[in-house]
């Protein structure tokens, strides 16, 4: 298959270009930083496969769509197809929000939320040409209530919940799949020194392995073995997500709250 990944430098993205490659897949792996990219593919897997012409690295803005355009035209001229699309590019600013800084704030959105729109409008024609194609969103159990700490990064959580759902039913006509993975916190960069009341309350239990896994497992699979559109990975965040689709929002809100210490 033909992969293209943003994100692609470090955590998740990273775990699960290596896990794709191992197993004989195309990846185009694109980040901000075409020096980190430069220098994660100079170890195994990806030394061999590069010198096979089996690896794409190059620099991606998620939020500019002619940055876009660019990535899938490379994605085709090498490869001659997308299969699937895993929007993994995301950011995390943590605080009180009128202590954080503003600026920082908005480019959160830009990336989380605007970056996985325009991955999943540019992509759409590109991967309903493929027989498996998928388009897979990297969301997080945040979505499912809000955080304070980190309330703007579960509100962009929640969109990309909600716009994973809705794309899912809008382009079922055109053959292709829109599903989302939710991890709990996972053990990344990104989390490193992160102080959030949730994590010193339930810890970091995930690697980025373990959701690359899933999101593998995603990437190859038939279709027509999809069957849901959110997947929860590990199992706090299984229960986690059964739980909140049982228990009434006066429950959860008070769970929420002992978890966050409010």
């Amino acid at each position: 298959m033909n992969v293209l990944i943003t994100g692609a430098s470090r955590g998740i993205g990273l775990a699960t270009a290596k896990n794709l490659v191992r197993k004989g897949h195309n990846v185009g792996m694109f980040a901000t930083s075409t020096t980190t990219l430069s220098e994660v593919i100079k170890d195994q897997p990806f030394r061999e496969l590069a010198a096979g012409q089996r690896i794409i690295i190059d620099q991606l803005d998620v939020t500019d769509p002619t940055a876009w355009d660019d990535a899938i035209a490379q994605m085709d001229d090498k490869f001659g197809a997308i299969d699937v699309l895993i929007n993994n590019a995301g950011v995390l600013v943590n605080g009180h929000l009128p202590t954080t800084d503003l600026t920082e704030q908005l480019a959160l959105i830009d990336v989380n939320c605007k970056g996985v729109l325009i991955g999943c409008h540019k992509l759409a024609s590109h991967v309903a040409k493929s027989e498996n194609g998928k388009i897979i969103n990297v969301s997080s159990s945040s979505s499912l209530y809000g955080q304070p700490e980190v309330a703007n990064y579960a509100a962009s959580k929640f969109y990309v919940k909600g716009l994973t759902e809705g794309l899912n039913i809008e382009y079922k006509a055109q053959g292709i799949k829109v599903i989302d993975v939710m991890p709990m916190w996972v053990k990344s960069d990104m989390t490193t020194n992160l102080k959030v009341a949730s994590i010193e309350r339930l810890g970091i239990h995930l690697t980025a392995d373990d959701v690359a896994n899933s999101i593998s497992k995603l990437t190859v699979s038939p279709n027509s073995k999809i069957t849901a559109v959110h997947y929860s990975v590990g199992f706090t965040a299984k229960f986690v997500h059964i739980f909140s689709q049982l228990a009434p929002d006066s429950v959860l809100h008070f769970i929420h709250r002992k978890v966050s210490g409010r």
